[in-house]
């Protein structure tokens, strides 16, 4: 399922000058100013692609971000990378953002040679139901390792380019 978003909207990478405007903008959501610097850091170390969705008329819609080594382990281990911190803001979910961040996502992973992309989803808790049903409609599936005991996380992949 891909969704076209209905305004035109611009995906790119996380400028230095892109932190305090998405601080600002996600601070009811408890992120951070130091959040954003340090993955702007992040990004300039090559630990972690950052990519913000701009509307030409309203500014930063959303951001997501891959850590290019997992730190779950099963991930890691199979050298999937993993999307985290997906953020779309309240007005513009359900509109095609975050499904434009997510295969543009999917784009960078392909680029850099990767088969597998992971997402991982809380399941406890209701402000994801969104993203829980976002994501196998994406062609996400659970890995089969079941939940993390310590976060309650799903773990998800997605088969990017075929085995050799």
């Amino acid at each position: 399922m891909t969704t076209t978003p209905p305004f035109p909207i611009h995906i790119r990478s996380l400028l230095a000058t892109d932190a305090e405007a998405l601080a600002e903008l996600f601070a009811p959501w408890h992120k951070p100013l130091s959040q954003f610097e340090q993955y702007y850091l992040e990004q300039l170390l090559d630990k972690r692609l950052v990519l913000v969705a701009l509307s030409p008329a309203a500014g930063p819609m959303g951001y997501v971000t891959i850590l290019w080594e997992s730190p779950y382990t099963h991930f890691w281990r199979r050298g999937i990378p993993e999307i985290v911190d997906l953020n779309v803001m309240t007005a513009y979910q359900r509109r095609g953002v975050g499904s434009a961040l997510i295969a543009r996502c999917e784009a960078q992973a392909r680029q850099r040679g990767y088969r597998r992309l992971g997402i991982s989803v809380v399941q406890a808790d209701p402000d994801y139901a969104a993203a829980r049903r976002l994501y196998p409609a994406l062609g996400y599936v659970p890995d089969g390792f079941g939940l993390t005991p310590e976060d309650h996380e799903l773990h998800l992949f997605k088969t990017l380019l075929p085995e050799p």
